[in-house]
């Protein structure tokens, strides 16, 4: 079967060594599943060649230059990277992949094509199936002549490093990938190039698969692999797979994965259907007729919900997402649908510290609401912890969640050593809450007493972290609470690291790491330990959001902030960052839909009306984005030089000169990063610069992604920008 483009042979080339295909046939099978994939993403039949067969392909006495014209005249190139490929004395790379390099960099389409969103892909797509050597990547680098992205086929474990196969969790992964998922970027990939390069208009405007890449060779990066150059040949057998088997393939699934097709689907806040369950735990009423006793109901609603967190396969809203029902008089229907959950757990609690009677309900809101569990229990406030077991166990259960063996560990492993510890850190973090100083201040007393009674126990200092590090960004009831929250979860991971709670500790680690530190390894190991002990939580997605930006991965970026949304829907911040984060890549047209959303839930969102002024001034909608950012100014300026970036695309250079003057006047970091993106647009190279390289001193939070920033691409080439981002060590 022919390529679907006129001047080519064959649509795919993949290149692999005999050696990796020997042991269980990941290779063949790949193929295989990459085959199935493409019938179901291009109307037309997308031809495959490689070579099954060991002793056929081309020898050293062949006329390799004669052949490359029949078998490597391919649109695009797969090299199956191991650590055997990459190898002068192997035939694939001699043969295959430098001579194809070659080849497409000196046809007329050229290695490297411009997509229709103005991004760049290579028609060299590698998948890496291993980790791979540090002298095999330099060798691969030095051969593309740029940085070394495949689209990962690996399954990581501690001292495990093998191809990922369609069985393997991602949870177990580290890497957290999921092979059906590895396999659909592989056909995005193959699309985007195709349609790009085909002759039909209506194709070659296309757009699949988000791809965002440098003109510049050296910060080039692709979401998930890299834009390469050239190759060599190998004969073989064209192998062709119909849709038969991709229904066979579905049927396989449907009986062996019957939840691949279930029908358990929750609300999302971007528009997908969820497949995994969801719930939200409502804030536990007090009916024990003390409100000095507040404390006990929020403690039992913090101790259901962390455990519930220990898997992806359940979706567990964050307790501040749930905070504006405490008194709600609304129906279940509608608390569920605003939540964007399936089902809720409802509690209530009597009595007094002694005699507590608790009650608990489950309520399934689809198709009608019902409630599918319901149990009370009698303890003490010394014995409750030993109760939350059965009840999320009980959760699990009538939702139909399996766990593993470590995750039933991890649940078992709910339970309070010491009772009077657990109610003073409890008291402490509900005045801590309250966020003004005065009551910050009381609950810090309360924990350090806690302190005092067991200073061996990490719940004072798991506690303490999470007060300090959330009054660090919304609050200023202490200056140092940055720098607290850090030395408090150093020492709760110091006394035990193990814990369901440590997951904050870890997030709070790896955000310093990835911000600030510039450590950038050292954050992706505290942030995948992080989703590890709590896949629920939203802020370890939205920091590993902007890590997987940093391996050129945008398209798994997306999907870690939309997670962080998944997780959190009544959350303005992480919905105002997707706006944002397509803000910083430049696809404006993906920025309203979000920023629209921010409105809708707080019509007067500073934030959100900045944003979206912006993307409608660079849509062409000047008058409106102008007047959009104008009334936000009058609550923050944070994004004031944004206005002065609408303004110049309006060509009122003037008003936007005012601008660069006013924010100049300003003393604090934040506005060095705005004047950088200001006077990049106004064309003024020099003092761009100036601020580029004042913010890296400073260390401001943002300088490692300056060379993904929309508004710095003019600044891309030059050579102090390349100088501080090749001072990083990036991923």
């Amino acid at each position: 079967m022919p390529s679907i483009l006129p001047d080519f042979e064959y649509d795919i080339f993949v290149s692999y060594r005999q050696k990796d295909n020997k042991f269980d046939g990941w290779v063949s099978r790949f193929i295989a599943d990459l085959q199935n994939e493409l019938d179901a993403t291009f109307k037309e039949d997308i031809s495959i060649y490689f070579d099954e067969n060991p002793h056929d392909g081309l020898l050293d006495m062949h006329d390799v230059d004669k052949s490359l014209k029949t078998k490597l005249k391919s649109v695009i190139f797969i090299p199956i990277l191991s650590q055997t490929y990459c190898d002068p004395k192997s035939f694939a790379w001699e043969h295959e992949f430098k001579a194809f390099n070659k080849i497409a960099s000196e046809d007329k389409y050229g290695r490297d094509i411009n997509l229709h969103s103005g991004n760049v892909s290579s028609r060299i797509i590698p998948v890496i199936i291993r980790e791979l050597d540090d002298s095999d990547i330099k060798m691969v680098e030095d051969e593309l002549g740029t940085r070394l992205r495949g689209i990962e086929f690996i399954f990581s474990s501690a001292g495990v490093n093998r191809p990922l196969t369609p069985s393997d969790s991602p949870e177990k992964n580290l890497n957290k990938t999921f092979y059906r998922d590895q396999i659909n970027k592989v056909a995005y990939a193959v699309k985007d190039v195709i349609y790009a390069m085909h002759p039909d208009k209506e194709k070659s405007t296309a757009r699949s698969y988000k791809t965002y890449t440098h003109p510049r060779g050296d910060l080039t990066r692709e979401p998930g692999w890299q834009s390469t150059g050239k190759a060599a040949s190998k004969p073989n057998k064209l192998v062709t797979y119909s849709v038969t088997a991709a229904a066979l393939v579905a049927l396989f699934l449907m009986f062996v994965y019957p939840g691949w097709f279930r029908g358990e689907q929750s609300y999302s806040s971007h528009g997908w259907k969820v497949q995994t369950a969801s719930i939200a735990v409502l804030p536990v009423l007090n009916l024990t007729g003390d409100t000095d006793l507040d404390w006990i109901p929020m403690s039992i609603q913090d101790d259901i919900i962390t455990p519930l967190s220990c898997t992806s396969e359940l979706i567990v809203r964050p307790k501040q997402s749930t905070l504006q029902f405490r008194d709600s008089v609304e129906p279940i229907s509608e608390i569920a649908k605003k939540l964007q959950v399936n089902h809720l757990l409802e509690a209530v609690v009597k009595g007094n510290e002694e005699a507590l009677k608790l009650e608990f309900r489950l309520v399934d809101v689809e198709p009608k609401e019902h409630y599918i569990w319901a149990k009370s229990y009698n303890t003490s406030w010394e014995e409750l912890a030993g109760l939350y077991p059965d009840i999320v166990n009980n959760v699990f259960r009538e939702m139909k969640i399996g766990l593993s063996e470590d995750q039933q560990e991890m649940v078992k492993s709910v339970k309070q050593d010491n009772p009077e510890v657990k109610k003073l850190c409890k008291r402490g973090e509900y005045y801590m809450n309250r966020l003004t100083k005065e009551d910050f201040q009381k609950g810090v007393e309360y924990v350090k007493e806690a302190i005092e009674m067991d200073p061996a126990d990490p719940l004072p200092y798991l506690t303490l972290a999470r007060g300090y590090s959330t009054s660090s960004h919304i609050s200023d009831v202490d200056p140092e609470s940055g720098n607290l929250a850090q030395a408090y979860a150093k020492k709760a991971l110091e006394l035990d690291s193990m814990n369901l709670n440590a997951a904050e500790a870890y997030v709070t680690f790896g955000a310093n790491a990835l911000y600030y530190e510039w450590d950038f390894f050292k954050a992706k190991k505290y942030l995948l330990r992080a989703l590890e002990l709590n896949p629920n939580n939203p802020d370890a997605h939205y920091h590993y959001g902007w890590y997987m930006t940093l391996e050129g991965n945008i398209d798994s970026a997306l999907n870690e902030f939309y997670r962080s949304i998944d997780i959190d829907p009544l959350s303005l911040y992480y919905i105002h960052n997707i706006a944002w984060y397509y803000v910083w890549i430049g696809e404006f047209d993906k920025v309203v839909e979000p920023a629209r959303k921010t409105l809708d839930m707080d019509p007067d969102y500073a934030y959100g009306k900045a944003i979206l002024g912006l993307a409608y001034a660079e849509l062409g909608n000047y008058d409106e984005g102008i007047r959009l950012q104008r009334e936000a100014l009058q609550e923050t300026n944070v994004f004031e030089h944004y206005l002065g970036i609408s303004y110049e695309s309006a060509g009122m250079r003037d008003s936007a000169l005012a601008v660069a003057e006013r924010l100049e006047g300003y003393t604090e970091q934040w506005f060095n990063f705005g004047l950088a993106e200001l006077w990049a647009v106004l064309g003024d190279e020099e003092k761009a610069m100036q601020y580029v390289e004042k913010a890296f001193e400073q260390r401001q939070d943002f300088v490692v992604w300056f060379d993904r920033d929309y508004f710095m691409k003019s600044l891309w080439k030059n050579p102090r920008f390349i100088e501080i981002h090749n001072s990083f060590i990036l991923p």
